[in-house]
């Protein structure tokens, strides 16, 4: 890992802060295994993981995934930091009245890594391919999407099987492949070795090491100060913290109680409020929690303002939605159930509740910091209002296959969802129309959800009241809190965290 020569001139101050974390260093000495810098413009990430499938992103739509995607390929269209859509292989768009067709112009001026033009047909290539491709993770959010046609070289249309407003958000997740590359290479091959038009190109891949890409310095939106990329997968979160501090990372998300660690160590915190819901997932079909009451008497017995100050020591906002307050669908004035276990000790009662367990299923590490200390919180709370919990921890993979695999949960999970286009149609879709998130199957929510794409505007944020309000009456699954993302970042680096907690890094620049 090397940076800029200033950069270096921090080490000695950065070596001295590694003593006062203590044991943060000791535990991620190991696992980072950095090396000294040398001069140049580079920049290593320190990633939670990587996909767990080959990167290609005709296939793959992983978060992990995300970060490559992001930097080696382009998008019709992209976030700005705010999350508002702009312009990006797309210069423009429209759709017709009841928004089932949608017209994208495009660049003429992009090329793709090997020299060869990118043009409207590589467009089309690409999103008839995630239609063709019966397990690719896309397939997930173009249900609506049946067809796509080139009326010429710059235009593309698509057409919906039904309406469908928020259509311009899915075009930002969507990486644009070459149709000839794909083509010769198939799935596997270019994931080895892919060809993009983005603002870096590929250098090379080690399978639970790292991904490295290169500057494209003939990018057409210019080219990146960065020249080397290097995304580390780094699981441990005081190995990340402690690769920031000692130098072999530049870049790593940290866990809320890791904040004031390094307070006065050198290294910056960059924060800023995460686009996600953590929530509790429910198996609203078997058990005691097949009764709405004792349900709805888990969300009364949850303090949630009490649960992100004294857990996550205030890195988080209370939120009784599944949409964070930044993702389009948030509802400014939706109140949801308020904590009150005197309420859930008589809901209790009413329903009957005969102590038996109900089992909480959580990631011991992973996507949701803090995971473990979250669970036993919640775990508490229902204790103390009689609910008899079983703590079932375990590794990330093992619940995210159970939770979208096909074995039912037990009763309650902890879980966390954070759209990358930035707005509320992919959450809801899962948890209240049908997804693996869905156990209560009810036609209102679905109905809701089909309605909200029929819409825009207030029309649209009216119809997400509603189906809040369902979901505040029924406690199909229980909202806890957004969490603020908090990373550590080297000294002398200037960069500002995506609004959707993907890393894209062409914009960052080194202090001179």
């Amino acid at each position: 890992m090397s940076r800029t020569p200033t950069t270096r001139l921090h080490r000695a101050a950065r070596g001295a802060a590694i003593v006062a974390v203590g044991a943060l260093a000791l535990a991620g000495c190991a696992a980072t295994g950095g090396t000294g810098a040398a001069p140049g413009n580079e920049l290593t990430i320190g990633v939670v993981t990587e996909p767990e499938n080959s990167p290609d992103p005709i296939v793959d739509g992983s978060l992990a995934g995300y970060n490559i995607y992001y930097n080696l390929f382009d998008q019709l269209t992209k976030l700005d930091e705010e999350g508002a859509i702009q312009p990006s292989l797309a210069t423009e768009w429209s759709s017709n009245d009841d928004f089932t067709e949608w017209t994208f112009t495009i660049r003429d001026d992009v090329e793709f890594h090997d020299g060869t033009p990118l043009t409207a047909e590589d467009v089309v290539f690409t999103y008839e391919t995630v239609l063709a491709t019966p397990d690719s993770d896309n397939l997930g959010y173009m249900g609506m999407l049946e067809s796509v046609a080139a009326t010429d070289a710059t235009t593309v249309v698509f057409t919906l099987n039904s309406p469908f407003s928020p259509w311009p958000s899915i075009t930002t997740a969507q990486s644009i492949v070459p149709q000839e590359v794909y083509t010769e290479l198939g799935s596997e091959e270019f994931a080895q070795a892919p060809v993009g038009s983005g603002p870096f190109s590929f250098v090379s891949w080690t399978r639970g090491v790292d991904y490295v890409l290169a500057a494209n310095d003939e990018y057409w939106g210019g080219a990146p100060e960065v020249e080397t990329l290097t995304f580390q997968t780094v699981a441990d979160e005081e190995a990340r913290l402690n690769g920031v501090i000692s130098g072999s990372l530049d870049i790593a998300l940290i866990s809320p109680n890791q904040v004031s660690a390094i307070e006065g160590s050198g290294v910056d915190v960059a924060s800023r409020p995460s686009n996600g819901a953590t929530f509790l997932g429910i198996n609203s079909t078997t058990g005691p929690l097949a009764d709405a009451r004792i349900r709805q008497a888990v969300w009364h017995a949850i303090d949630g303002e009490e649960l992100v100050s004294a857990v996550l020591a205030d890195r988080a906002v209370a939120n009784d939605q599944i949409v964070a307050p930044n993702v389009t669908g948030y509802v400014e004035d939706a109140e949801g159930p308020a904590f009150d276990p005197e309420l859930a000790e008589s809901l209790l009662a009413e329903a009957g509740y005969d102590g038996t367990p109900i089992a909480l299923e959580y990631a011991t590490d992973g996507r949701i910091p803090m995971s473990a200390e979250i669970a036993q919180a919640v775990g508490g709370y229902l204790e103390t209002v009689g609910i008899t919990v079983e703590l079932v921890g375990m590794d990330q993979a093992s619940l995210s296959n159970r939770i979208y695999g096909t074995v039912d949960m037990a009763g309650l999970y902890l879980n966390t969802w954070a759209p990358s286009t930035m707005d509320g149609d992919m959450p809801i879709t899962n948890m209240f129309a049908g997804g693996q998130n869905d156990y209560a199957k009810s036609p209102e929510t679905a109905a809701l959800v089909a309605e909200q794409r029929t819409v825009a505007g207030a029309d649209r944020i009216e119809v997400f009241d509603r189906l809040a309000a369902a979901n505040f009456a029924s406690a199909y699954l229980i909202p806890l809190f957004t969490p603020v993302a908090d990373y550590a970042v080297a000294p002398g680096i200037d960069w500002t965290p995506r609004v959707d907690g993907e890393y894209s890094l062409a914009d960052v620049t080194f202090a001179d």
